[in-house]
């Protein structure tokens, strides 16, 4: 399926805040609402809506069928690395979850996620191929990537001589951590080495994936949970949220690549000089959203194989 034109991008997207009988809204997101009913209590309802956030302030534009991409991809992903860790998420169709009332189905349809309630692991699981975000302006400073020793001369959006952890604390603001403080946290040295494995497999396996696709996969943060004592991955899973991911052959060493997220929202944001980055949001330009949609969709298609609008 090809990626809508352009013409349909600023259609009004899903803002979230859906009220459904029966069910409790306990927990508003930047991006996702999540549901309980009282029927399934080791279970929860996850919907992705459209709203859009940068620098941690929620604009009051919506990215139109942003949260269906966010849903599509990470759908895609946890059934590619299935055989690697289970998920906590049970079903992506509405018609499978119980007593969400049939009315509700079209609107949640691509958003929905049904899943098993799971206890965090208190530690983001941060991977990185190649210097970018965060990881440049540490090895710009002094030369390492926290606790990783790295060659001298790299430049931004160089390779990395293999792709490292550098973990961070799950807080409202994540902090970088050393892999023994995040075995610490994760509270098991079995489970640390499992996440440790299973992330880089499933890192490797998908930069091979969109490398074969003409995208390369920057880095990327996991986030695991367990249930019943075994670990599952949960939340979104190589997402252009969570993501980095640049097209291949646009990548020159010393520059910043394009990127398939809402860097042009943030690009646009930093060239404003009458923004402190608090709320009130400023207004995002119909074009700057008509562009951001653009990207989602185009990444999702690359990915994926196609579209879920």
């Amino acid at each position: 399926m090809s990626c809508p034109s352009p013409s349909t991008a600023l259609s009004p997207g899903y803002a979230g805040g859906l009220e459904i009988p029966g069910w409790d809204f306990f927990y508003k997101g930047k991006v996702r609402d999540l549901y309980q009913h009282p029927n399934h209590p080791d279970h929860m309802l996850m919907v992705a809506t459209d709203r859009l956030s940068a620098f941690d302030v929620v604009m009051e534009e919506t990215v139109p069928d942003r949260g269906r991409v966010l849903t599509h991809i990470t759908e895609y992903w946890l059934n590619q690395v299935s055989d690697l860790i289970p998920a906590a998420r049970v079903t992506v169709e509405p018609s499978e979850i119980p007593d969400l009332p049939q009315e509700f189905h079209d609107a949640l349809r691509g958003r929905a996620t049904w899943t098993r309630r799971a206890e965090r692991v208190n530690v983001e699981i941060v991977l990185r191929a190649f210097l970018a975000g965060s990881g440049w302006r540490e090895y710009e400073a002094n030369g390492s990537l926290w606790e990783h020793q790295l060659p001298t001369g790299l430049q931004k959006s160089s390779r990395l001589p293999e792709v490292l952890h550098t973990p961070t604390t799950k807080a409202e603001i994540d902090e970088p951590i050393t892999w023994a403080e995040a075995v610490e946290l994760i509270g098991s040295e079995e489970d640390a080495a499992l996440i440790h494995e299973v992330a880089l497999k499933i890192f490797k396996e998908a930069a091979n994936t969109a490398s074969s696709k003409g995208v390369l996969l920057a880095d990327t943060k996991f986030e695991f949970g367990r249930i019943d004592g075994k670990l599952v991955l949960i939340d979104e899973v190589m997402t252009p949220d969570s993501s980095r991911y640049w097209p291949e052959n646009e990548v020159v060493e010393g520059a910043e690549p394009p990127s398939f997220d809402k860097e042009i929202v943030r690009a646009y944001l930093r060239s404003l000089t009458d923004w402190n980055r608090k709320p009130p949001p400023p207004t995002i330009p119909a074009e700057v959203i008509t562009q951001t949609r653009s990207r989602y969709l185009e990444i999702c298609e690359i990915l994926t194989g196609n579209s879920p609008v």
